[in-house]
């Protein structure tokens, strides 16, 4: 029987380029990291290449800012970096405070949702390492562009969605990693019920599925200065913590506080620890998390050493 299998397995291998072992390097994958502990550990070290993130969840949570993070570490890493911005929302300051070279990220405003998957498509088999759609709610086909404005068929950006994914993603081969970004609505009628633009299609295709949501605010002198970004990983084709979350504390003047978020997972594994308002690393100590932070940014040495340490 043995004999008899692998005589079959070398006959097509020989016969046709279109079969491969499944242990071929063909599907092996790189992961883009994220670069902050929560989420990489969440996510099994990062978004995969050659597959299909998608973000979602209610406006100004957070979800463009971790999309500009993952390009931002590609970039840092050698790769490239592209953007499709159907929003028409791009701004090269904001960016930058992300940590993304604009000078090196492509953009592009498609005017239709057949422009935006064709640029989709051609960045892909450019090989770009990360690719951004921005957003999913922004496609609007041609059919519905060139029409009046009262124009509103029947579910027309899902079955716009549901025919061109199945188009596009087989050009994923080519070692992309495909972020698209959607937003969650509330339903009208007696009971809200969240829904996404674009139908169900995308959850479907989505290799990875990652929600994102406010959890509480961050207070600073009896102010909101921010909020905990909770990211939940609903689905995942390719490893991680499928249905946990992980929180990161985001700050309104300056995103992801990347350092708390060490000081935080440090907190957890015992590295550091805390007495009321007192924290105490190695042989230092600091009264409140402002002044912890405070001994860290003193000494960059530290801050090096602490991730070390948690990673």
């Amino acid at each position: 029987m043995k004999d008899s299998a692998d005589k079959v397995i070398e006959q097509l291998l020989t016969k046709s380029p279109n079969f491969f072992r499944g242990n071929d390097k063909a599907f092996a994958y790189d992961r883009i990291p994220f670069g902050i502990p929560a989420l990489d550990k969440l996510t099994g070290g990062g978004i995969p290449k050659k597959r299909m993130t998608l973000l979602y969840g209610p406006t100004n949570v957070g979800k463009s800012y971790l999309a500009s993070q993952i390009c931002a570490n590609a970039q840092q890493q050698g790769g490239t970096a592209g953007w499709v911005d159907t929003e028409l929302s791009w701004d090269s300051d904001w960016v930058a405070k992300c940590g993304v070279d604009a000078e090196k990220i492509l953009v592009t405003q498609p005017t239709n949702g057949e422009e935006a998957f064709e640029r989709i498509r051609e960045m892909m088999i450019a090989g770009v390492d990360v690719i951004v759609l921005d957003s999913i709610a922004g496609l609007v086909p041609t059919t519905v562009v060139e029409e009046e404005f009262s124009y509103n068929p029947l579910a027309w950006q899902a079955r716009f969605i549901n025919s061109s994914l199945p188009k596009l993603l087989p050009n994923l081969k080519n070692g992309s990693a495909f972020v698209a970004i959607n937003q969650v609505r509330s339903s009208l009628g007696p009971v809200a019920i969240d829904n996404m633009p674009g139908g169900l299609a995308q959850t479907f295709f989505a290799h990875f599925l990652l929600q994102v949501r406010r959890s509480g605010w961050i207070e600073e002198n009896k102010q909101r200065v921010g909020f905990d970004m909770e990211i939940r990983l609903r689905k995942s084709k390719v490893g991680g913590e499928n249905w946990r979350n992980a929180i990161v504390p985001f700050r309104v003047a300056g995103g992801i506080d990347v350092l708390e978020s060490f000081i935080r997972e440090a907190l957890d594994k015992g590295l550091i620890t805390r007495a009321g308002a007192w924290y105490t690393y190695k042989d230092s100590k600091a009264m409140g998390l402002n002044g912890l932070k405070q001994i860290f940014m003193d000494a960059p040495e530290k801050i090096d050493e602490l991730k070390a340490a948690v990673s």
